[in-house]
């Protein structure tokens, strides 16, 4: 189940506050690869959070920069959060490595922009409606096809448990003018929409198609900003190929207004549910 507690990103602030500690301590990389016996390399990749850190390396490690007390007991415990297992492990066998990380920094994500330009977003996407979306794969067995549907249930629990992520969708009209399944997919569908929307912490909205032009037509990107404010904002791009990963704050700010401008071609989000409940009437 989603536990707004991802080891992904606690193993990230692991790595920027190890990497804070040995900068302030006056010390290099290869003074602690001398400390810990081990490659210049292995800093490296713990430090960029490339690596998980064993709990004795991190002990040893606070020893070289001499952190004692309350601050060396939590980053303990963070070591030993990043360490854990991902409630998707036992569908390890259908997810991708990117896709994986998308679901870290998603589970613990309070604040997720989306503009989406392809498909529903998987989070309010209908049991029915990624069935039918991944059985168009003509290549992927049944089994993978019912523990991938699994899978994307279990992460929309990002936005229905008890401290919920709040959501701001941008959906491209033509995402809902695209047919996946029969006629009763897609109003199953439409009426998933309208009643998600209705909750407080979802916002959603429709660009269309005649009044759509912005500054990323035709794009489909995710920006998920997280509590802690050690924890900055990812930014999420897929193509057809890859998923691309934008950490910086250069990037983070570029989407965001990128978001915000395409913000001003949709519609509102009452004569954007009036419009879902339209095309829902017409499968009727």
């Amino acid at each position: 189940m989603a536990s707004g507690i991802s080891p992904l990103v606690r193993g990230r602030r692991l790595a920027a506050i190890l990497r804070r500690l040995r900068a302030a301590s006056g010390l290099t990389a290869e003074d602690a690869a001398l400390h810990l016996e081990c490659s210049i390399a292995k800093i490296s990749r713990i430090e960029n959070g490339l690596v998980g850190v064993r709990i004795q390396d991190a002990r040893d490690l606070l020893d070289l920069y001499g952190v004692e007390g309350p601050q060396r007991d939590e980053i303990l415990d963070l070591v030993r959060q990043a360490r854990g297992r991902e409630w998707w492990y036992p569908y390890a066998d259908v997810i991708k490595d990117d896709f994986a990380r998308a679901i870290g920094f998603e589970d613990e994500a309070t604040e997720i922009w989306m503009l989406e330009s392809r498909f529903m977003p998987g989070l309010l996407q209908t049991e029915a409606y990624a069935t039918s979306l991944m059985t168009s794969r003509r290549d992927v067995p049944i089994e993978t096809i019912e523990r991938g549907a699994a899978v994307r249930m279990t992460r929309q629990q990002v936005l229905t448990r008890a401290d919920p992520a709040i959501m701001h969708l941008l959906l491209d009209e033509a995402v809902l003018l695209r047919r996946i399944g029969t006629p009763a997919v897609m109003a199953e569908q439409y009426q998933r929409l309208i009643d998600d929307a209705r909750k407080p912490n979802i916002r959603l909205r429709v660009i269309p198609l005649a009044d759509g032009t912005h500054q990323a037509p035709g794009a489909s990107f995710t920006i998920f900003a997280f509590a802690d404010p050690a924890d900055p904002k990812v930014v999420l791009e897929e193509t057809l190929e890859h998923t691309v990963f934008y950490e910086s704050a250069e990037h983070a700010g570029r989407y965001s207004a990128a978001f915000e401008q395409a913000q001003t071609c949709a519609w509102t989000e009452a004569d954007s549910l009036d419009y879902i409940a339209r095309l829902a009437q017409a499968c009727a």
